[in-house]
């Protein structure tokens, strides 16, 4: 970790898709410099030649995680030696407010707050990791393609309803021998002019998972079958069976990478946190790929608050009163993630379990219990992640 005596000057950037603007100041908040550069080769060169005014080991550069626009500049700051941190902008925002109660915010104001937010807290910042930062778009667009998998098998299951209605009472219709087979004959009027040597041929092609029926029930099904013979929904039905093994195969490929970082990067963490029942490898390594470092965050509210999972409030005067719903403010895909941690924990016995029932007994609705949950859950978690221990049931 980062200490305080190693910088006296703080760099606070604040990035826009065609430009970003920097602020450096010296230890007593002190404004040295400030400039808009392009968001390209000839800006970033502008930008480090500025820089070299000041000795490389004393700067301490901080820009906030804005889309993706911030990647490319830090990649490159990275590579000339320089320190460089990444913070969530709610954090800035946050800051922000706690500096002035004024409603001001331009390009060159942010950039300055966020080199004061540089200086303030610098304890808590560090250099990230630009494999990390680039491993959460892996991460997402797993997600996306996990979506998309659910979409088309709800969207097949529709499809054979009208085609071939028998066909899902009695088996599933998603595994790797029958889904070959629905590439070739998913009508019944197909099957039926199939011999049965023809169709245990075409079952036995597969690994894996195997279809549980028989050619023979097979021929019986499509024989009685009031299923509608439509060539065209029959090249719809084998369009999204490519889509689905295209998305299958993708997902594999983003795991092993995923698995390869996390077993060099996170392992200890990783232990820690599948130490809890009910967080399994994948909830684990998205959490972890995500927040990217625990000690990013000073406290357990910081981090709930990053999520979105932080209570709204409305203040009028003195009075500050909760709402009781979320703020939906923060990371949305880890949001999701402590949300499936949450559902998977209730399932076993012990503390979260017996959290859940006390909840529900406060007349709290389900989703509600959940995300109460939830949150305990994130304070256990910062608990452990911070102090390198494995979950008991003291916390």
């Amino acid at each position: 970790m980062d200490s305080k005596q190693n910088f006296k000057y703080f760099v606070g950037i604040d990035i826009s898709k065609n430009s970003f603007d920097a602020t450096i100041i010296d230890e007593d908040q002190k404004k040295l410099f400030y400039q808009k550069f392009s968001m390209n080769i000839e800006g970033f060169k502008n930008f480090v030649k500025n820089l070299k005014k000041f000795d490389k080991t004393m700067i301490k550069i901080t820009a906030e995680s804005t889309g993706v626009y911030f990647v490319n500049l830090y990649n490159y700051l990275i590579k000339k030696g320089f320190n460089v941190s990444v913070v969530n902008p709610l954090l800035i925002h946050n800051f922000h407010k706690s500096m002035s109660l004024r409603k001001m915010k331009t390009d060159k104001r942010d950039s300055f707050v966020i080199a004061v937010f540089t200086l303030k807290n610098l304890e808590f910042l560090r250099k990230n990791s630009k494999q990390s930062s680039t491993l959460k778009h892996l991460c997402r667009e797993e997600n996306k393609l996990s979506e998309e998998i659910s979409k088309i098998k709800t969207e097949m299951k529709s499809d054979m309803s009208v085609i071939f209605p028998e066909l899902e009472q009695h088996c599933n219709i998603f595994t790797k021998s029958m889904l070959l087979f629905l590439s070739k004959h998913s009508a019944p009027e197909s099957i039926r002019q199939l011999r049965k040597t023809q169709i245990e041929n075409i079952f036995k092609k597969t690994n894996g998972n195997k279809v549980k029926m028989t050619a023979e029930f097979l021929k019986k099904l499509a024989k009685e079958s009031v299923g509608s013979g439509d060539k065209y929904l029959e090249m719809v039905i084998n369009s999204k069976i490519q889509r689905l093994e295209l998305c299958q195969k993708l997902i594999e490929e983003f795991d092993a990478e995923i698995q390869e970082f996390v077993d060099k990067n996170l392992s200890k963490d990783f232990e820690i946190l599948t130490s809890i029942k009910g967080i399994g490898h994948v909830t684990a390594q998205k959490f972890l790929i995500e927040i990217d470092d625990i000690n990013n965050f000073n406290n357990h509210k910081q981090l709930t608050a990053y999520i979105g999972t932080d209570p709204t409030l409305r203040q009028s005067g003195s009075s500050i009163m909760y709402e009781g719903k979320i703020s939906k403010r923060g990371n949305k895909y880890l949001r999701k993630t402590i949300y499936q941690m949450a559902v998977n924990c209730i399932r076993n016995e012990g503390k979260l379990k017996d959290y859940y029932e006390k909840k529900r007994s406060e007349d709290k609705k389900y989703k509600q219990a959940i995300i109460a949950v939830g949150n305990k859950l994130l304070r256990i978690i910062f608990a452990m992640l911070t102090k390198r221990t494995q979950f008991s049931e003291s916390y």
